[in-house]
């Protein structure tokens, strides 16, 4: 038996242990072997995540990502069917043709080609009934006009198309409701194509202005007027995690199927603890890059501080769900936008889908649906969506039973992609949120990047890695 004060000392020396790390956790109990140091630790694997440590390792940095999924790529996600091979992107289908995009798909070796888009045989119907409805879009060129009108306007505010770069004090127009902007500049005829292009904000004429040029900005206007966005040429965006996948964990800097449980963060340094397939291990980092959506549920293992859940609790987020679904009795050269002749716009109200499209592989159709805004993680269950769809297509069907089968729809995919498009008011963008939110860069220890940081757009969000994050991660290591 041990001496009493013994005792008592080693207890309070494991105590002091944990403490001083700040986790609930005695450090001092792993193993050498379950014990990782790297220079810098990545939270998530979708694609800021993914990006971010491709781009590290190439400055020469040792980078460690925690991921916990199975996988690496996020919101992208492909489907591959099993009869004749046929791949289907969902969730991130294509890229916009700049530098950034060109040289990471190059990085990995993963081809890019010209993304095309077929005219399917295209039909309205207000999916609340189930019957079509006739209405009138505007043509290419009066669209063409409010797009430059559109563009002219988002010139006047260069940074924007960086991040939420806004003007102090912030221009009244940057905060009025998208549909009273539209009319005071006369540019209603970009709402229907806007709506298509930047699905899952929810109700998108009353976003203050400046959080719907997130996903309709001033990068996305120019690619939409010059036709050039790009795809993976083989049509499987999944190819560009693999890759990033394969070689991160040939270099033992992946951890999959891992969640934090615990942390610690500093400027000094930032100590996690994260549960793995393997066990617990114990994650020693000079810095720490977080890259999945900042919503404090999410982040309770990250012990945030009281500004940083202050800054996180007024962010609204939606649920934006992609799906492939067989069995729908529609016809597979069928494209199916969902419309409402009485109101504003013909837009359709949420939540509900937006689109059921055709795919390569037969019988099958993808379909995408958002929920209106709200504050916690998921506004509705995958049940309710699933039903909601499912009630949709059987409506479709009753209503037109001699152009459509009357049969029982299955699904073959769903992805929840919630939280999805943080967003906040026009009071508190006036009141500085975002500066507020880009002053948390670099405290304790911690980086911050992901949509909720740019926009909910692939490539903006690698320019913004590029510009921003890379560039002061690497200054505040290499001082």
């Amino acid at each position: 038996m041990r001496p009493l004060s013994n005792l008592i000392l080693l207890t309070l020396t494991s105590a002091l242990s944990a403490l001083s790390t700040g986790t609930g956790y005695d450090t001092s109990s792993f193993k050498p072997e379950d014990i990782i140091t790297r220079d810098i630790a990545i939270i998530g694997g979708g694609s800021s995540g993914t990006h971010a440590a491709i781009a590290l390792k190439d400055k020469g940095k040792s980078i460690l990502v925690i991921e916990q999924k199975g996988r690496l790529g996020g919101h992208t996600e492909t489907y591959t069917d099993p009869t004749t091979g046929s791949a289907v992107d969902q969730g991130v289908i294509i890229f916009h043709n700049i530098s950034t995009v060109r040289n990471y798909f190059q990085r990995l070796n993963i081809p890019l080609a010209p993304n095309t888009f077929a005219a399917p045989r295209s039909l309205d119907y207000d999916l609340r009934t189930g019957r079509q409805v006739n209405i009138t879009r505007p043509g290419p060129e009066a669209l063409g006009a409010a797009l430059q009108k559109y563009a002219g306007f988002l010139a006047q505010y260069p940074e924007l198309d960086h991040g939420m770069f806004l003007p102090s004090p912030v221009p009244e127009d940057l905060t009025i409701p998208f549909g009273e902007f539209a009319i005071k500049y006369g540019i209603q005829n970009v709402i229907p194509t806007m709506f298509t292009t930047n699905q899952g904000v929810g109700d998108m004429l009353s976003l203050p202005f400046v959080e719907n040029q997130r996903g309709n900005g001033l990068s996305l206007v120019q690619q939409l007027a010059t036709g050039g966005f790009v795809t993976t040429q083989r049509h499987n965006n999944s190819e560009l995690y693999a890759a990033a996948q394969a070689e991160l964990d040939a270099d033992d800097s992946l951890l999959l199927s891992s969640t934090v449980i615990d942390s610690s963060r500093s400027d000094e340094c930032v100590e996690l603890i994260v549960h793995t397939p393997e066990g617990k291990k114990l994650v020693r980092a000079s810095k720490l890059l977080i890259t999945i959506p900042p919503h404090p549920t999410i982040l309770k293992p990250f012990d945030l501080s009281d500004a940083e859940t202050a800054i996180f609790e007024k962010f609204e987020w939606t649920n934006y769900v992609t799906s492939l679904v067989t069995d729908t009795g529609l016809p597979d050269d069928l494209f199916i936008s969902n419309v409402a002749a009485e109101t504003q716009y013909s837009l359709p109200p949420l939540p509900g889908i937006y689109l059921i499209q055709p795919t390569v592989i037969p019988g099958v159709k993808a379909i995408y649906y958002s929920t209106l805004p709200s504050h916690i993680t998921l506004p509705t269950s995958e049940e309710e969506v699933k039903a909601d769809i499912v009630a949709a297509l059987k409506r479709l069907q009753a209503a037109n039973p001699t152009l459509y089968k009357q049969t029982e729809p299955r699904f073959i995919t769903f992805s929840s992609h919630a939280p999805f498009y943080a967003r906040v008011g026009s009071k508190e963008i006036k009141d500085g949120f975002y500066d507020e939110l880009y002053k948390l860069q670099g405290q304790r220890g911690t980086w911050w990047t992901g949509a909720t940081w740019r926009a909910q757009d692939s490539s903006m969000i690698w320019r913004f890695n590029e510009e921003i994050v890379v560039p002061g991660l690497l200054g505040e290591i290499e001082g």
